[in-house]
């Protein structure tokens, strides 16, 4: 039974930005969304998420769409390798692998290490297909970002001006250009 997962970034919940709007538009086409909300910035690791969406986690299957954005990206890669669930569709919204190493957020960078994985190639063993989008005006690493898009073999779809896809550059309450790849076979 296809089905949806929507995860958020680091220091988000599951009432931010565009996500709400998101799972709206998969529930109007009849379909069941999950958009859990992960454990606050203070208690990030991958352990502490993992532990929140094994609770949901039951409902993954061949036909599943997972969404992911920043954070919520890798963590679902990670899960899926680890737990070698076979999906339908990955789409990452600023996937990364790495820590981005700018200097605009340190800490967060030391948060997301525990979600790194060494074997993120796999990914493409369990999903029929990765979606990557990702902007070159975003405050991560633009190459890092088309990093993790070539080494899971994904669609990429770069946004020129959508910086980290919050309400900053528009991105606030919608994410059309989402749409598409959400419903298409």
């Amino acid at each position: 039974m296809k089905n949806y997962f929507i995860v958020h970034a680091l220091d988000n919940v599951g009432n931010d930005y565009w996500y709400p709007w998101l799972k709206k538009q998969i529930e109007e086409k009849g379909y069941v969304c999950y958009l859990p909300t992960m454990p606050k910035i203070e208690d990030t690791s991958y352990s502490s998420w993992s532990e929140g969406f094994d609770k949901i986690a039951k409902n993954l299957n061949k036909d599943s769409i997972v969404i992911g954005h920043s954070t919520g990206s890798i963590f679902l890669a990670h899960y899926i390798i680890e737990h070698k669930i076979y999906i339908d569709k990955f789409i990452g919204v600023v996937s990364f692998n790495e820590p981005n190493s700018n200097g605009e957020h340190e800490d967060w960078d030391e948060i997301n290490k525990s979600f790194f994985v060494k074997n993120l190639e796999d990914l493409k063993i369990y999903c029929k297909e990765c979606i990557c989008f990702y902007s070159p005006s975003d405050i991560y690493d633009f190459n890092k970002l088309d990093k993790f898009a070539e080494t899971v073999n994904a669609k990429k779809i770069v946004i020129k001006d959508a910086g980290h896809f919050t309400a900053t550059t528009g991105y606030g309450e919608k994410f059309k250009e989402i749409l598409p790849y959400i419903f298409s076979k």
